[in-house]
């Protein structure tokens, strides 16, 4: 590797404020939402496709490591750069290109923040249906590395089920364009769906073309709280048996519900053992209503819960299902380290699943917090314990080794959304076997030999 004659050859086209190479302003370029910090050798803030490009020629050529970086929001570490190198940032590719209301299409550029678009998109009727948490936050371009989930994934699914084109730039740093504003398109290998999810790791996305809905009139949010945590995983099952098929279902534990409480001030029975939210929506005011009102009568009727309600208003809905997104910061500010499974079994296991994590024995010192869109079975099992402790942390990993292969053993996945990165990267094994991980390895392989594009995620050295 030449870092030197690279860097030289990279100021023959960019301007000195798109490098950035001094160490004070590259610390803001080495984390991420994990905490964990790697600092680049130098960061570039490429303004278009053509830069990227040559970019991309430049670190192929003298075998420097290349890392995307969105908005720095990711819960694996997909976007630190572990082996120096280059962060390649696209916070100037930031453009909303169209907005095409007549095909319900809309094409950007990866440095997009999420909730922006749906501000831009809201003014018009419309909507893009994944909207995660970090939705202020986190950019286009992450979602689509990551393949992200959302709250509304329960019926309107992930990232992927919208994106219709991508222009990307390859290692090599070749230019090439994939779909476009079509519904259909079996036109040779789905190349799209590859590089959705694939983290960076085989090209880099310098367009996307998405596609939208138009935007429910009505939404109506039920919430329940139980004595039981078992039991409110029996009851989103049973949401899913009555044939009503809500757009989302959210589950917070005790120790999520008390935390929220503490950080934010909020009114919340701390006696319950969890909370359910749930949502329907749609264009029919009484359709809704009606969903919503039988989905109340149930959880009334169902085992555990001691109090289920509408919300009284669109106010109180927001402010719920801010208390939802509002988890994770607030078990951050308990300033524990912690450990995370974004672990996804098959819905109707989702109550076994709860009864393990629940059953698993550890220290008083740790502590287990569990929410998530249970919705899809998707539960974010947080492990808790006191920073610089060296046996709470071994005894976190243990734990979170137990929650992954009881996962496998259900049937689920490792990762539901927050993707492989480095922080599942040593269990993938356990749930891809045979020849299929020998197969994701030549697949990078074709994509990048050189090894330069994010290297150090996924697969174990």
């Amino acid at each position: 590797m030449s870092f030197e004659r690279f860097l030289v050859e990279v100021r023959g086209f960019l301007e000195e404020n798109q490098i950035v190479l001094d160490r004070e302003h590259l610390s803001h370029f080495s984390y991420d939402a994990t905490e964990r910090q790697y600092m680049p050798q130098v960061a570039l803030l490429p303004e278009s496709t053509g830069d990227v490009s040559r970019i991309m020629k430049c670190a192929c050529l003298h075998g420097v490591p290349v890392t995307p970086q969105g908005g720095r929001t990711g819960l694996s570490g997909g976007a630190l750069p572990v082996r120096g190198g280059v962060v390649l940032s696209f916070s100037r590719l930031n453009r909303i290109l169209e907005i095409d209301e007549a095909n319900m299409f809309a094409i950007v550029e990866p440095g997009v923040i999420s909730n922006n678009l749906q501000i831009e998109l809201g003014r018009r009727g419309l909507f893009f249906p994944p909207d995660p948490s970090s939705t202020v936050d986190s950019t286009l371009g992450g979602n689509v590395a990551e393949n992200a989930g959302y709250t509304r994934a329960v019926k309107y699914g992930v990232t992927r089920d919208y994106v219709r084109g991508l222009e990307a730039v390859l290692p090599s740093g070749d230019v090439i364009t994939l779909g476009g504003k079509t519904l259909k398109n079996v036109a040779g290998y789905d190349l799209i769906s590859l590089l959705v999810g694939s983290e960076g790791t085989l090209a880099i996305i310098t367009k996307i073309t998405l596609r939208l809905l138009i935007r429910p009139r009505v939404r109506r949010t039920v919430v329940a709280y139980l004595n039981n945590l078992p039991e409110a995983a029996d009851l989103i099952v049973a949401v899913f048996r009555s044939g009503i098929v809500p757009c989302a279902i959210e589950l917070m534990d005790n120790i999520a519900i008390n935390t929220v409480a503490d950080h934010l001030g909020a009114a919340l029975p701390r006696d319950a053992a969890a909370l359910v939210l749930i949502e329907t929506d749609g264009h029919g005011k009484e359709e809704v209503e009606v969903d919503a009102l039988d989905i109340t009568n149930l959880c009334r009727q169902s085992p555990g819960v001691t109090e289920a309600r509408l919300a009284v208003d669109e106010a109180e809905a927001e402010r719920l299902w801010t208390y939802r997104r509002e988890v994770l910061p607030s078990l951050k500010a308990l300033g524990k380290d912690h450990l995370e499974a974004d672990v996804v079994v098959p819905r109707y296991n989702l109550p076994f699943l709860v009864r393990f994590t629940g059953g698993l024995e550890h220290s008083d010192a740790i502590r287990i917090a569990t929410y998530g869109h249970a919705g899809d079975g998707n539960l974010h099992v947080t492990i808790l314990h006191r920073r610089r402790n060296f046996s709470e942390l071994e005894e976190a990993y243990r734990l979170l080794e137990l929650i992954y292969r009881e996962t496998v053993a259900m049937g689920g996945s490792l990762t539901g959304e927050h993707g492989v990165g480095l922080t599942v990267m040593d269990y993938l094994p356990m749930q891809i076997g045979g020849e299929a991980l020998p197969l994701m390895k030549r697949i990078k392989a074709a994509f990048d030999p050189g090894g330069i594009l994010n290297p150090g995620k996924i697969f174990p050295d």
